[in-house]
């Protein structure tokens, strides 16, 4: 098993980059991450009152796939997220959900054990690993990591999460992936645009499907299928999300459009990934239906 250390990132996915590693389909690969500070973050001391001198949301890569072409897509296996000892939340004055009542800058570190989140000496809970980050490289210009598309991209959705296979459009050759932004937990919505910011090591495997295009990144659980919407406008995010599924149903069911739309209404739910600054920062939406 190769190993990619958080030596090599970006911020942006863009097909301009060299190649940081090549792989074979089929590989199994493990990922250093950095968190969305790129490890800058080690006291309460450290306030997030100024933006990182070179970007936010580190992705580790890219990555190579041998034998990617436009109009394949790739099936990325999370097999495993280890965590760091210690990450960080924190709250931005004037910044988030509740911006108007959110008047300072705070952080807390926050240490990880036993696989629980210690939040304070009277609370803690289990942690909940998922990627914030995944994604190729788009065919046009590159996109900043603190950006989603149907690239993949910053969605925030915790459901890429280990036992998840997330199903990525190859635009370029090679595909150019890069992962990163791993929360040892974050709620939906991310409601300060911060969640619980770690560093980690990422174990995926990376499979190739020929001549299998996705039109944007979809995800497949052992329960679920999830299809994924982003945009501004929080109830176009959700609309693509739904648009999205109602094709996968239609596709893995054999329906109609009327029975796919019947269906999703009577079974499916469409949720918000993430949606910390509304109409300002792009809301991630994802919808989500049992497999049957």
């Amino acid at each position: 098993m190769q190993r990619l250390t958080r030596n090599q990132i970006v911020y942006s996915l863009d097909k301009q980059y060299p190649p940081a590693i090549e792989i074979d389909p089929g590989e199994t690969l493990l990922l250093e991450t950095y968190d969305a500070r790129t490890g800058t973050i080690h006291s309460s001391a450290d306030l997030l009152d100024h933006p990182h001198p070179v970007g936010a949301n580190p992705a580790t890569g890219p990555i190579y796939v041998r034998g990617a072409q436009p109009g394949d897509s790739l099936a990325v296996e999370i097999l495993q997220i280890d965590l760091a000892d210690e990450g960080f939340l924190a709250v931005k004055a004037h910044i988030g959900l509740l911006a108007k009542q959110a008047q300072r800058f705070e952080t807390r570190m926050i240490p990880i054990r036993d696989n629980q989140v210690i939040f304070s000496d009277r609370i803690r809970f289990p942690v909940r690993p998922m990627v914030g980050v995944i994604g190729t490289a788009p065919a046009g210009d590159g996109v900043p990591t603190g950006d989603a598309g149907a690239h993949g991209g910053n969605m925030d959705n915790r459901y890429i999460r280990p036992g998840t296979t997330i199903y990525l459009p190859v635009q370029v050759p090679g595909a150019l992936l890069g992962i990163g932004d791993v929360h040892a937990s974050m709620g939906d919505g991310e409601i300060t645009m911060v969640g619980l910011e770690i560093c980690a090591e990422v174990t995926v495997r990376v499979n190739l499907l020929k001549g299998t295009p996705c039109r944007r990144p979809w995800l497949e659980t052992a329960d679920d299928w999830v299809t994924t919407g982003d945009d501004n406008d929080p109830a176009h995010a959700c609309r693509i999300a739904a648009e999205e599924m109602i094709d996968l149903l239609q596709n893995k069911l054999d329906l109609s459009f009327e029975e796919a739309y019947m269906l999703m209404s009577a079974r499916g739910d469409v949720q918000i990934c993430q949606m910390c600054e509304p109409g300002t920062v792009a809301t991630t939406a994802r919808a989500v239906f049992p497999r049957l």
